[in-house]
């Protein structure tokens, strides 16, 4: 799914932007919504003041009085407003009745700004915590949108890549799932740092601040001595090699380890990066990848072929195990959209940052 262009639902006569159901699934049936509008009042739980939320906390909340009611405008990306509502409008009463307040969601022609008012500070804070977790949960199960990346391409690598995808499809191509479609394009060959859920121009533009942010505090004081990267060797994402679904070249330099692990961090600490599986970023250069496979027979109307959920690599890993890439100097970190490619061949870019 493109999360910029969702499904479109219609909701009292308003429209929204909706998450489809393969990104996630059954989002909208929260537990304590599971009961008829009759029944709702009588089933509720009473509302309970949070003793975990502590207010000094949100001291930097523009929250400003109207009247005797404590108000909050919160923006936040419109194809989460479906899973703030819920079905016959349910999530959004609960959460209403849950921190006394009243919510205002707004149409899709008015601006991505929820309103929030109570009679309570408290209470409007209790309803913004609910509202975050909500869009967390939902963003989790979003395909990224953008990812911080280190290219790595010069007319070396490419020709000896070149030279690598020939072989292993006139050796290896009877193996099983083996076909072109697995390959990388030889312009993107890169490294991911991390991966970005970005829904509007408003998170990009917080995103491109944050980097550089990160140029000042994480990178520039490293200092860093060599940018000359060496990819050689093969290895596979998952434990069966005759059932993989990404095989990539190896990187081995402790500095940049350092610089990737210290950009996945900060990205982290500012709730933008989606969770990494190990302490670690994993420095990898995708080849082959199933993925690429189901991407290009979406692109092409193509329901795709069963077989190529994985492939079979043990041949390759075989007879190419040591091959040697060649060396990269790195010279620039790129913010890049996914799906996308520029005049020069690799990803577009909303942010470069020169190292």
């Amino acid at each position: 799914m493109d999360v910029l262009r969702p499904k479109i639902i219609d909701i009292d006569g308003r429209k929204y932007r909706l998450n489809t159901s393969d990104c996630c699934p059954n989002e909208y049936d929260e537990p304590e919504t599971q009961m008829h509008n009759n029944e709702a009042s009588e089933n509720l739980p009473s509302y309970v003041e949070r003793d975990d939320i502590d207010e000094e906390e949100f001291d930097d909340l523009n929250i400003y009085m109207e009247g005797d009611r404590c108000v909050l405008k919160l923006e936040a990306p419109n194809i989460f407003y479906g899973l703030i509502i819920g079905r016959n409008r349910e999530n959004l009463k609960n959460l209403e009745y849950q921190t006394r307040t009243r919510i205002k969601i707004p149409s899709m022609r008015e601006n991505n700004v929820i309103t929030i008012k109570g009679e309570q500070r408290a209470h409007v804070i209790a309803a913004k915590s609910k509202i975050d977790a909500i869009i967390k949960r939902g963003r989790s199960k979003q395909s990224m949108t953008h990812f911080i990346s280190l290219p790595m391409v010069n007319p070396i690598v490419i020709e000896n890549y070149l030279a690598f995808k020939k072989m292993v499809l006139d050796e290896c191509g009877q193996c099983r799932g083996v076909t072109e479609l697995l390959f990388q394009d030889q312009f993107k060959l890169h490294l991911t740092i991390t991966c970005f859920v970005l829904c509007n121009t408003a998170e990009i533009k917080r995103a491109i601040k944050l980097m550089e942010q990160c140029e000042n505090t994480v990178i520039k004081p490293m200092n860093l001595k060599t940018l000359d990267v060496l990819v050689s060797g093969l290895d596979y994402m998952n434990d069966d090699p005759s059932e993989v679904n990404v095989l990539y070249a190896k990187v081995e330099s402790p500095e940049i380890q350092i610089l990737a692990d210290n950009i996945q961090t900060f990205f982290e600490d500012c709730d933008l990066a989606l969770q990494p599986r190990n302490n670690h970023v994993k420095l990898h250069i995708t080849l082959m990848n199933s993925g690429f496979y189901d991407y290009q027979c979406t692109v092409n109307g193509d329901s795709g072929n069963k077989s190529h959920l994985t492939f079979d690599a043990r041949k390759i890993i075989e007879k190419f195990n040591d091959y040697t890439f060649g060396t990269v100097q790195l010279s620039d970190i790129h913010l890049s959209q996914r799906h996308t490619t520029d005049s020069n061949g690799y990803y577009k870019s909303s942010y470069i940052l020169k190292l």
